[in-house]
């Protein structure tokens, strides 16, 4: 990748959290959410999108990654603010 690329980590189905983990673990971004699983695991559906953010969230505190606030993610993806 060019030096300073940005480059997020994406997976429908049974792998998207150890592709969110190795994204986070490699300084990338990633995705989550119901669009894109809707189980916890292979026995659990997800309750909710919100359990899949906050498992994604414990992921980037546990790799010392903050998570983008809204501003910062538009900011991120350059989309003007409101």
């Amino acid at each position: 990748m060019a030096p300073d690329s940005q480059w997020c980590g994406a997976e429908i189905g049974a792998h998207q959290e150890t592709l969110n983990e190795g994204s986070i673990a490699a300084v990338g971004y990633t995705r989550t959410g119901v669009e894109d699983n809707v189980r916890l695991d292979k026995d659990t559906l997800a309750p909710s999108n919100a359990a899949l953010v906050q498992r994604v969230a414990e992921m980037c505190e546990q790799h010392g990654r903050p998570v983008a606030t809204w501003q910062q993610a538009r900011q991120i993806l350059d989309i003007p603010m409101p």
